[in-house]
């Protein structure tokens, strides 16, 4: 079985490569055994060695032939009853013994030593010979036959993909699990297939994924400038995980889980109990310290999303079809926002997310379903975030002055909340009421603010007929602005709108997440690529992709968050 190298960055690694380039070893190599001397001397006992070992061959061949030759006399009578082996023993010494007193019988049984030791000693090891079990060989097979109407190519000189060729032409190096599951393949191909082309591409996917089943998740690495292609097939992420409360820092927001390889850490996380037979996705369980019935805790990796002030990607556009998982992974966030004491608005025009379990809670401004109602909730918002961008700009002005004219920390501090106590009453104006809900008091900082708009592309229609303005344009000039104003913007469509999106918009929601199954034109417009993953056309609710900013695109399963969790205390 052949298996894939070592990962580059694993700990054994690492310690090794330190060990290679340390110091006393550097010496050791260079002057040590790298001496002209001793690498001469080297060279000079390993072609003795050799040479000798020529000379001796039939000798060694000899040996090894009495060995076996001892080995299967010892099993003969050990496994033989004690009767036959008795007479066959008597035979056979008789035999001997009347050959040995005939004229040439001494030469004669030294001859026949000596051939059926060669015989027994000679090399038995089948030269050229597949080394891979026959289920693997035909499973290999199988494959390659698959692939040769798409790759194969007549103008080839290496002839990679031919009808009737082996998989070895083509496949470089594959692996099997424990469990006899093939996890990952590479293979050359011709240089005149056209790799450039998403359709060429997608028939070759298609292609394996047929042979290697439908049911698993794929990672396709196309090496377009030296013609390799490296399969991966990737594990199923862990499914049942339930909204929580999450050990991660204060700017960090988990969207799900997703494989070891593709996050820089692991953070336990209560999951569901296959043997405990109960409800594991009651939210009210994972909230107590202790580990519910039901549950067990695991190491897993997060997908964090970091939120600071500034922020390089504050504003986060989710997009999938329906029943992919859209609501729930809103809720999630909305969890997490209103646990750390953050405001939140949300415009639900689609009215199918069951948002009305927020109503009541603090630090919920407002949640809007009517049209009018939502697109002058977008208004209060340029208004809020042009009230806090200024009220930044006069708190930093007033800081740089005083920490000038007074070095003294304590006048400097006294002065700053000064300064906070006046930009704070100037006030906003909260949506529907009289004064801002943000409105700062004190020195302490107002807690950031989000905005969840539930279907853009709904709302925009609702626009249209009601003869207002795109709110994309609205929304547009809101996100460059809350980037410093502690403001993020959440847009949710479904993944057939997401070409409607104007690109002033959907440049600045820079982390982007896709649930379900992703169509190479929608991966286009939402990761700048060809999404390189494949796998099963129905996938669990709630699995998708991820990237943060300018990040790689990593799978995503995103936690199980009911509209109830909303609603507890």
């Amino acid at each position: 079985m052949t298996q894939a190298a070592r990962t580059a960055d694993s700990m054994w690694t690492r310690l090794g490569r330190m060990l290679a380039e340390s110091a006393p070893v550097v010496w050791l190599n260079d002057s040590v055994l790298h001496h002209p001397h001793i690498t001469r001397g080297r060279g000079m006992a390993h072609e003795g060695w050799s040479r000798v070992l020529d000379v001796c061959y039939p000798l060694i061949v000899l040996l090894r032939g009495t060995r076996r030759g001892a080995a299967q006399i010892g099993a003969w009578w050990k496994d033989a009853p004690k009767e036959k082996r008795r007479l066959q023993t008597v035979i056979s010494l008789a035999c001997l013994i009347g050959i040995g007193l005939l004229k040439f019988g001494p030469l004669l049984l030294i001859l026949g030593f000596i051939g059926a030791a060669a015989w027994l000693g000679r090399d038995t090891s089948r030269k050229g010979a597949d080394p891979e079990s026959p289920g693997h060989i035909s499973r290999l097979q199988a494959i390659y036959n698959g692939l040769v109407p798409y790759l194969q190519n007549g103008d080839d000189p290496d002839q990679h993909f031919k009808p009737g060729g082996g998989y070895r032409d083509a496949f470089t190096a594959w692996e099997f699990d424990e469990r006899d599951r093939l996890i990952r393949l590479r293979m050359d191909y011709s240089e005149y297939f056209r790799d450039g082309e998403a359709d060429s591409r997608a028939k070759v996917e298609r292609a394996l994924e047929g042979k290697i089943g439908h049911a698993n998740e794929y990672l396709y690495a196309w090496d377009e400038e030296g013609n390799h292609l490296d399969v991966r097939i990737l594990p199923p992420l862990p499914e049942g995980i339930g909204a929580q409360p999450w050990p991660v820092a204060d700017i960090e927001f988990v969207l799900g889980v997703t494989d070891p390889g593709s996050a820089g850490r692991l953070i336990p996380m209560l999951v569901a109990d296959p043997e405990a037979g109960e409800d594991t996705l009651t939210p009210q369980a994972a909230a107590r310290e202790e580990v519910p019935p039901g549950f067990k805790v695991a190491q897993l990796a997060p997908v964090i999303w970091r939120l600071g002030t500034p922020s390089a990607n504050p504003h986060l556009l989710l997009t999938g079809g329906p029943g992919t998982g859209k609501s729930t992974a809103v809720r999630s966030l909305l969890g997490q926002a209103l646990a750390r004491g953050h405001r939140i608005a949300v415009i639900d025009t689609d009215q199918t997310a069951e948002y009305g379990a927020l109503a009541g809670r603090p630090n919920v401004l407002r949640i809007t379903e009517e049209p009018a109602d939502s697109l002058d909730l977008l208004d209060w918002f340029g208004l809020e975030i042009d009230r806090r961008a200024e009220q930044a700009r006069g708190a930093g002005s007033a800081a740089d002055a005083e920490s000038v004219a007074t070095p003294d920390g304590e006048s400097q501090s006294t002065s700053a909340g000064e300064s906070g106590n006046e930009a704070g009453s100037a006030g906003g104006v909260e949506p529907g009421r009289g004064s801002a809900p943000g409105a700062r008091r004190g020195p302490a900082a107002e807690p950031p603010l989000w905005l969840f708009v539930d279907d853009l592309p709904e709302l925009c229609a609702a626009a249209g007929r009601l003869g207002r303005p795109d709110p994309q344009d609205t929304l547009a000039v809101l996100a460059r602005k809350a980037r410093f104003a502690r403001t993020t913007l959440v847009v949710t469509a479904r993944v057939d709108q997401i070409a409607a999106l104007r690109p002033a918009l959907r440049n600045q929601l820079t982390s982007r997440i896709a649930l379900g199954k992703v169509d190479p034109a929608t991966s286009t417009l939402l990761f700048g690529g060809t999404l390189e993953l494949g796998g099963a056309e129905l996938m669990p609710q709630g699995r998708g992709y991820a990237r943060i900013g300018t990040g790689p695109v990593i799978r995503l399963q995103t936690p199980y968050a009911p509209a109830l969790a909303l609603s507890a205390a």
